[in-house]
């Protein structure tokens, strides 16, 4: 009997020291994209006037719309995705708030873009505030799958932090 109330003491106590994943909010942020309606715009208005640069705008819109739509459409898995890497780099994380998702074309190739990603960490003591950049994700699979939360949950683990840049 004594062997046996061990077991499972042992099995209690291990089950009770293994971080939680913390909860994602579900409110995602507006979904902003800057690349290939904002380069468009400028040679539009020589052709359209100032509705060109409308064009232009409305292009990047609908591109983000798109993102916007396959993240939240993904977001069951990919949210438990980027969770299982807040665990494991920030165990005392018990919530999660995405604050911006904000993509950009990869300079020199619009087929691929990159996110800035800023996330709210929080733990009974704790907040702490995170700018991540990704790796450049092919932009059509951006804007029909779950890439956008694999790439934020690689760049977690890479600890790839947002750079200050001149653009």
């Amino acid at each position: 009997m004594k062997p046996l109330i061990f077991v499972m003491l042992v099995l209690l106590s291990a089950c009770s020291s293994v971080p939680q994943a913390p909860t994602i909010n579900s409110e995602l942020p507006k979904v902003t994209y800057k690349g290939r309606g904002a380069a468009a715009g400028p040679m539009l208005a020589g052709a359209m006037g100032p509705v060109g640069i409308a064009v232009g705008v409305a292009i990047d819109e609908s591109i983000a719309k798109e993102i916007g739509s396959a993240l939240k459409y993904s977001q069951a898995q990919g949210g438990m995705e980027v969770a299982d890497v807040i665990t494991e780099q920030f165990p005392e994380a018990e919530s999660v708030q995405v604050l911006s998702l904000d993509f950009k074309a990869q300079r020199g190739n619009d087929d691929f873009a990159l996110a800035t990603v800023g996330l709210l960490l929080r733990s009974k003591q704790e907040t702490w505030q995170l700018c991540l950049q990704t790796n450049p994700g092919d932009l059509s699979a951006l804007k029909e799958t779950s890439l956008s939360w694999s790439l934020i949950a690689e760049s977690i683990l890479a600890n790839r932090l947002c750079e200050q840049s001149q653009d």
